[in-house]
């Protein structure tokens, strides 16, 4: 089972939100925060690291304290551990922010945008996320049709409308996509209820499909 995090597994700010807050470029931050097209995203990220590319790993988690987790979180992530279910945070944020909630809840696959050494990032864009899942399933024999995924915004409709469960948990739905559900605000506890009862027709081994955008620039 594959989650979004900012909206998603967290409410409130997002963690670039919440960082910007923090250290005083949050009239920016909210205007990046409306991009659209891997281009634009790039150029945003760009930006943003140029910002943030000095600080230490604590500097850069500090702000993400003013971030609450959705409610039955914890219970939920754990509920589908017990199950035998792959639980991955799908992201397009920064590493070391997805890592920070990753760790509180347990979650070992992390899937977001690298700071690389060398400079520039490897990326995670919602336009190439479905392509990715197809080669992740082929490569293990699975169907799209065993996927679940959860998310919130406009940036997670490509991977909900490439997977055989979808739950959107934001307010308003986009025009472009037709859940599996449309849940807004729900519990994460609850939505681990829906996949467990969904996944009873399948043997409990079979673990859900994750998904990810790995490609680099510059």
């Amino acid at each position: 089972m594959a989650f979004d995090l900012d909206g998603t597994l967290t409410r409130g700010p997002t963690c670039l939100e919440a960082t910007a807050a923090r250290h005083g470029f949050a009239e920016q931050m909210a205007i990046w925060e409306r991009a659209r097209g891997d281009d634009a995203i790039i150029e945003i990220r760009d930006a943003v690291w140029a910002l943030l590319s000095g600080w230490t790993p604590e500097q850069l988690t500090a702000p993400l304290a003013d971030i609450p987790l959705a409610p039955g979180a914890a219970a939920g992530i754990a509920a589908l551990h017990a199950a035998g279910i792959d639980v991955a945070i799908v992201s397009l944020g920064f590493a070391p922010h997805v890592t920070h909630f990753a760790e509180q809840l347990g979650v070992a696959t992390v899937i977001a945008t690298e700071i690389l050494a060398g400079g520039g990032f490897r990326h995670v864009f919602p336009s190439s996320k479905p392509v990715l899942l197809e080669q992740y399933a082929t490569s293990r024999g699975w169907s799209l049709a065993d996927v679940a995924a959860v998310g919130d915004s406009h940036g997670d409709v490509p991977m909900l409308r490439a997977c055989g469960m979808s739950v959107f948990v934001g307010p308003d739905l986009p025009d472009d996509l037709t859940p599996t559900a449309h849940l807004p605000g729900a519990a994460i506890d609850h939505l681990a209820a829906l996949c467990l009862q969904a996944n009873t027709t399948r043997p409990i081994e079979t673990p859900a499909i994750l998904a990810a955008d790995v490609s680099t620039s510059h």
